[in-house]
């Protein structure tokens, strides 16, 4: 009998309430302490000189969007003097292409904008985004700059702790559990020759652990088997290099010991060590949107919120949200955006049920928006070192460690979820977006550059935003 794919039944939900369906230790089979529990009240308030510094910022990037490009190139050379933006335009070399992947034949180029009001700890970014769809970049900034005007976005890492797994078939288990906890500390000596370089730079194997893991497929044919978690300190690196290194490496001592087959030894991509939080903090007068007062636009934000909670159906395309602006930033920074879909979506399903990965709640008037993710990133190695455009999007942020890189992936993925929810939930999703989106129509049904925001104007008030009333508008214009 096939096991069907979501069973969010009540019990699961009164077993594991939403606020804490997350990051359960495979150690200690007991939930991880959340980074946001450690955000106080009064992390969010901000001194007058930030306050003034974030007010001249905002000056000098008021109408970026409207701004020509040359415009917008001429700001950040004046904020950045030292960055070669002309680097922005030169894309891969093809002799790089080919360094980087096998049968290299060309290039694919993405949009890369920027998202500049960015304001976190403290410290203002402009966070490069490459993105093919309209109104990502123009949603995060607006949110950003709306928290920016509020305290910030307040963020917090936890150690950049990598697990691998060692995979023991063919064992008794309960025996295998006890010789591998009772050679720990061997264990870890012997694993560490495998990443001398790592712990040179402080970082190294950390701790070594067996799970019993109870088949759920096929589980009458099928006998229990034991997984062994290495989790190793990887520094500034993404780390998985390093961790396969490590666990290919230790494999057969933990087979001899255990007297069993060693079957996979691979990263997991579920780092729960490895994680970043994010957190808002907007009054009720912040929020005031589209003539809707801020109190009322709190409240259907939660109502938005609960819904991503309660249905699987519709915690998908809330969370495709989140990840629309952390992939977007993750491309143009030169990060594995495949691995950290990959373990947000898994932990969004910790505890047996997919749910929202942001949280949201009102506490004495403000409405507060939260999102802690396990995520690797990495400031050294892998492309970052040969793809030229990743060099100089790191220069733009001022060449953040890897932790500041998660905490920064996790604001932006906030903002952009913030911003969706907020238009579905106040004025539905498709009046911002089509009006964005137009400038794409205009472009496929071969409207000039200088026509394009009269295409776009003309289009918004026919209310119809296709190709066939952009040459509707053509034709108007070439008989006017």
């Amino acid at each position: 009998m096939m096991r069907p794919i979501f069973t969010r039944t009540r019990a699961v939900m009164r077993a594991v309430p939403a606020a804490n369906r997350r990051f359960f230790s495979p150690n200690a089979n007991v939930e991880e302490k959340s980074l946001l529990s450690l955000l106080s009240s009064e992390d969010f308030n901000e001194t007058s000189e930030m306050k003034q510094d974030m007010a001249g910022v905002r000056k000098k990037f008021s109408g970026f969007f409207r701004r020509p490009i040359d415009e917008r190139k001429m700001l950040l050379e004046e904020l950045f003097p030292e960055v070669d933006l002309e680097a922005l335009e030169a894309g891969l070399p093809m002799e790089v292409a080919d360094m980087m992947i096998e049968n290299a034949v060309g290039g694919v180029t993405l949009p890369l904008g920027v998202a500049p009001n960015f304001v976190l700890n403290g410290s203002h970014y402009i966070v490069p985004m490459a993105v093919e769809e309209p109104s990502v970049i123009a949603a995060a900034s607006s949110i950003a700059k709306l928290v920016s005007e509020n305290g910030g976005f307040k963020a917090k890492s936890t150690g950049n702790i990598m697990t691998s797994q060692v995979q023991l078939l063919e064992v008794d288990a309960e025996s295998a559990m006890k010789a591998i906890s009772e050679q720990r500390t061997e264990l870890i000596a012997a694993a560490n020759q495998f990443c001398q370089s790592s712990v040179k730079r402080g970082g190294g194997v950390r701790d070594i652990y067996p799970r019993l893991i109870l088949p759920r497929i096929d589980a009458s044919s099928r006998e229990p088997y034991v997984v062994v978690h290495i989790e190793t300190d990887v520094c500034e690196a993404m780390g998985a290099n390093i961790v396969n290194t490590i666990a290919e490496g230790i494999a057969p001592r933990l087979a001899s010991i255990v007297n069993g087959r060693p079957a996979l030894r691979i990263l997991s991509n579920l780092c729960l060590k490895r994680r970043s939080a994010a957190a808002f903090k907007l009054p009720f007068a912040a929020l005031n949107w589209k003539g809707v007062d801020g109190e009322m636009v709190a409240s259907r934000v939660m109502e938005a919120y609960w819904f991503a909670e309660d249905d699987p159906y519709r915690a998908a395309t809330h969370n495709k949200g989140v990840m629309n602006g952390i992939d977007s930033a993750a491309i143009a920074m030169g990060q594995d955006w495949r691995a950290i879909e990959a373990s947000c979506h898994a932990a969004a399903a910790m505890g047996g049920a997919y749910g929202s990965m942001t949280k949201y709640s009102i506490e004495d008037g403000h409405l507060l928006g939260k999102l802690e993710m396990p995520m690797a990133c990495g400031s050294k190695g892998g492309a970052l070192t040969t793809h030229p455009l990743y060099k100089l999007t790191h220069k733009l942020l001022g060449y953040p460690d890897a932790q500041t890189i998660c905490q920064i992936l996790v604001a932006v993925g906030l903002a952009q979820n913030f911003a969706a929810i907020r238009a579905l939930a106040i004025e539905g999703i498709q009046k911002g977006h089509m009006n964005l989106h137009a400038r794409n129509i205009c472009l496929n049904a071969g409207v000039p550059n200088e026509l394009i925001d009269e295409c776009r104007e003309f289009m918004t008030l026919k209310k119809k935003w296709d190709t066939a009333t952009a040459e509707e508008f053509l034709k108007m214009r070439a008989s006017s």
